[in-house]
């Protein structure tokens, strides 16, 4: 009598134990998955700041309050990889882009959005929208030539006089490799040309691409040996562009 006494206390105490777990089971939560976002707040792909300005904030929103420690990891100017952080409860991130009185552009990639520990609160961040931005200053001046031969063509933006001769400055010269060439500074109003080094090469067509305030413009052209090939004046935030030498 005893013993079944004794075995009907472990019974009891059996199913006193899988009910418990049955009940934790119950109240077990799996947190659903979440998208958290992250976006340039100005999505123009160039942003024009004052001729005077030392330094811009770049503002990344996020979707949702930072869920905890998190960063944009970013390239400026094409360099290596660098970090601006947000905190728990941040609703944006800062990126400061510092400008020295000489700099006329900086371009930022925003590369990735990291949030720590997102894999166990099940948070899925992502980088939304345009992902490049270039930050002028207003009286900047951005070149681009490309072409599509193998020549080795460099590109320099001169001063011009009021008669169209050459001033004897130059501004900005580039002559890297590959088949672009970018020149950039921030102008007073006056003359300016675009210079073509061919090195040597003959009859090579080749593309500007020109962006300043007033917008983006191309212009195509073919070269012939070392020359200017694109003429314009700047009077304020008006440009007025040349394709023949307007001497």
């Amino acid at each position: 009598m005893k013993n079944i006494y004794k075995f009907s206390i472990v019974l009891l105490s059996v199913f006193t134990f899988i009910g418990c777990n049955v009940d934790d089971d119950d109240q077990e939560m799996v947190l659903p998955q979440k998208s958290i976002t992250a976006s340039l707040d100005d999505q123009n792909e160039i942003i024009f700041i004052s001729d005077f300005a030392t330094s811009y904030d770049l503002v990344v929103n996020i979707s949702d309050e930072l869920p905890s420690y998190s960063s944009i990891e970013y390239s400026l100017d094409g360099g290596d990889a660098i970090i601006s952080s947000g905190n728990t409860g941040d609703s944006s991130i800062i990126i400061s882009i510092d400008f020295d009185p000489t700099d006329a552009v900086h371009e930022v990639d925003l590369m990735d959005f990291i949030v720590v520990n997102s894999q166990a609160r099940r948070f899925m961040p992502s980088l939304e929208g345009n992902k490049t931005v270039k930050i002028m200053r207003e009286s900047t001046f951005l070149a681009t030539m490309t072409w599509d031969s193998g020549a080795d063509l460099d590109l320099d933006l001169d001063v011009m006089t009021p008669f169209w001769g050459w001033a004897g400055i130059t501004l900005d010269a580039s002559a890297g490799s590959g088949n672009s060439e970018t020149v950039s500074s921030v102008l007073v109003d006056g003359n300016y040309s675009l210079w073509i080094w061919t090195n040597g090469s003959t009859n090579q067509a080749y593309t500007f691409t020109v962006t300043t305030v007033q917008g983006t413009e191309t212009f195509t052209g073919t070269v012939d040996g070392n020359s200017w090939n694109l003429w314009f004046t700047k009077s304020g935030t008006n440009y007025t562009f040349f394709e023949e030498d307007p001497s």
